[in-house]
């Protein structure tokens, strides 16, 4: 499978000059990622190994395919597709589609930190606990040492990988949500549909899924981003409790790429929470948006000041004067969509695929520390780094796809979001970072 990050070096270029103004910034490399827009979420194709068997189950719907019908993916075609079940797994993390039998579709970032066969024993093997099936995702091993999870006492046994093992609570998130287990303290199972593009991370600031978890409710918006003045569809991942139902959700401008509430926020209300809104998009500033939930009666678990919490980020773009806008538009949305491939982690060691040098405005650069953040699962998912492949590809001229992204997922934040955006830019600090698969790290299993 093509790595994303080429492609999201073209969006992160297109981005920039369409808010930069310059006609001569739009053009860039065109997607050739394949991925299913299917139940409002975005799932990415990964390659099934030979070694590896999941049994397609039963339909559960239909669903849209977009992929490139060309080398360079400037030309793409969308499809209805029949999905199916991916073996036992919840489709809510992982599913199949008809006529394509070695190719898995799966959610975020869902057993982010494993690599190659330990990918795929933690992809077809989840925790079951208390009938629900919970999949690992891990902090990074890199840059070391990797954040740990303050866990509570235990609340029950399970097998797990051939091993009986003691399932705990994690402080300040429900175990409906996710739960840890003893002796991998760096390693939460979230239920099936719970953060389903949020990751962890070693830097307080970007620990996305920490936040996920202990806010009262949270949101991915179809599309997850949209011009002034129209209408997006948000879904909670999670039952809507009677504490924040009916709460105002806000949007406010982030300074950096991270899901949290900023310092003295300035709220700009556009709804109230229930299970599946639709939100009208206020005429407001292009840039990267927080919804944010004022819940003062709910538990202050991951809140700022006055009960605020984050819900999910939305991208907000203004309304473009010509045609070419609109299709630079269409590729932020799909940008936003793969980077539901990012099951691995925020590479801090990788260099820049060729045209991240390029400067635009100060959304440009955000827009490219959020979608260039993730890394690969591991090098099943990949046939070289990503530098490599950047290397080896002839960049395309910036043309339009139709096809329209379901996402959410963004680098995330801790309890207590920063006070002030950092000195160096967000893109270039999540350029020269590192990656944190764990391959070789002795986790095919759970402690016995």
């Amino acid at each position: 499978m093509t790595p994303v990050r080429v492609f999201l070096a073209a969006v992160v270029l297109a981005m920039a000059g369409l808010l930069g103004s310059s006609s001569s910034a739009v053009a860039a490399a065109c997607p050739t990622a394949t991925y299913l827009d299917y139940n409002h979420l975005a799932y990415a194709e990964v390659a099934i190994p030979s070694g590896v068997q999941l049994a397609a189950g039963q339909a559960v719907g239909s669903g849209a395919l977009d992929q490139a019908t060309s080398a360079d993916g400037c030309k793409r075609a969308r499809h209805t597709v029949q999905v199916v079940g991916a073996g036992s797994l919840a489709p809510q993390v992982a599913v199949l589609v008809g006529g394509r039998p070695r190719s898995a579709f799966v959610i975020g970032q869902r057993c982010a930190g494993f690599t190659g066969s330990e990918y795929w024993d933690c992809l077809t093997q989840p925790l079951v606990f208390h009938g629900v099936q919970y999949t690992a995702t891990s902090y990074p091993s890199q840059p070391a040492p990797a954040r740990t999870l303050a866990l509570g006492p235990g609340i029950g046994t399970a097998e797990y990988h051939g091993a009986k093992v003691t399932i705990r609570r994690i402080d300040g998130v429900d175990s409906a949500l996710a739960v840890g287990m003893s002796g991998q303290p760096s390693v939460a199972w979230l239920s099936p549909p719970t953060c389903p593009y949020s990751g962890f991370s070693n830097t307080p600031q970007d620990d996305n899924l920490l936040r996920c978890l202990r806010s009262p409710v949270w949101f991915t918006f179809d599309p997850p981003g949209n011009t002034v003045g129209t209408t997006v569809l948000a879904s909670a991942d999670r039952p809507v409790s009677t504490a924040v139902a009916g709460a105002t959700i806000s949007l406010t401008q982030l300074p950096v790429s991270a899901d949290y509430v900023p310092p003295n926020p300035k709220l700009v209300s556009i709804g109230h929470v229930g299970a599946q809104v639709s939100l009208k998009l206020p005429n407001v500033p292009a840039g990267l948006y927080e919804a944010v939930v004022s819940c003062a009666q709910c538990s202050d678990a991951g809140a700022g000041s006055g009960g605020l919490y984050p819900a999910g980020s939305i991208l907000v773009s203004a309304k473009p004067s010509t045609s070419a806008g609109i299709q630079i538009i269409n590729y932020v949305l799909i940008a936003a969509v793969v980077a539901v491939l990012a099951l691995g982690y925020r590479a801090r060691r990788r260099r820049r695929a060729p045209g991240l040098g390029r400067t635009g405005l100060d959304l440009g650069r955000m827009m490219g520390s959020v979608l260039l953040g993730p890394g690969p699962a591991g090098s099943r998912r990949r046939a070289r780094s990503w530098t490599e492949d950047a290397e080896a590809r002839a960049g395309g001229e910036g043309a339009a796809s139709r096809a329209k992204a379901r996402a959410d997922g963004r680098g995330g934040a801790d309890r207590n979001p920063p006070a002030s955006a950092p000195a160096s830019s967000p893109a270039k600090r999540k350029a020269r970072g590192g990656r944190g698969g764990r391959k070789g790290k002795g986790r095919r299993g759970p402690p016995r």
